[in-house]
């Protein structure tokens, strides 16, 4: 009997492992005064004063308890420094995070995306290491301009990626893709203002 107790408690350990939610996430972050910060294998980078998006990975085993441990290192409750975006966060504030539940890997079209926007700027090999993407990185004077570059993808359903093409089933699932978005995290203290024009 113990036996049988023993499998059936494993079997639901293996089943709620695997309904873990994954996807691709997107980290709004606000970076009050300009620092100059060594981030691992590249080295010091300097970061304007003003809003930066992340374009990270959830597709691992822990899914989205990726972006829990982000906050927790961005508020200091966690010292490891494993990603580069770890030593972003020692230097800023999350204000915002955009979860996309899928289980295709979709973090760099988002990434390519963001890249395309003239409005954003590229921090150039940050966070994109084991991929061919410029950045996972981007910046912008404009919380405003950030967002809505983010927003975009995540909601517009009709949105050319590369290698795909926009059919009529191509927008159905954009829609649905709206039922699978969470912000999860929403800090109301900083306004869409232009950094340059926001009091220090």
């Amino acid at each position: 009997m113990n036996r049988s107790n023993s499998l059936s408690v494993s079997q639901k350990r293996t089943k709620a492992q695997n309904e873990v939610a994954k996807g691709a996430y997107v980290l709004i972050l606000w970076v009050a005064s300009a620092k100059d910060v060594t981030v691992g294998k590249l080295g010091i980078i300097s970061f304007a004063r003003g809003f930066y998006a992340y374009v990270g990975s959830a597709m691992g085993a822990a899914g989205f308890k990726r972006v829990t441990r982000h906050l927790d290192v961005s508020a200091g409750r966690r010292k490891t420094q494993k990603w580069h975006v770890d030593y972003l966060l020692t230097v800023s504030e999350v204000i915002e995070t955009i979860e996309i539940a899928t289980e295709e890997r979709i973090e760099c079209r988002i990434a390519h995306s963001l890249w395309k926007n003239p409005s954003l700027a590229c921090i150039r090999g940050f966070g994109s290491s084991d991929c061919r993407c410029c950045s996972h990185l981007f910046y912008s004077r404009c919380l405003n301009d950030l967002e809505d570059a983010a927003h975009r993808f995540v909601y517009d359903p009709c949105l050319e990626t590369p290698g795909t093409s926009v059919t009529a089933e191509g927008c159905e699932e954009g829609y649905n893709r709206r039922e699978q978005v969470r912000k999860r995290y929403s800090l109301n203290a900083v306004n869409g203002d232009c950094a340059l024009r926001r009091s220090t």
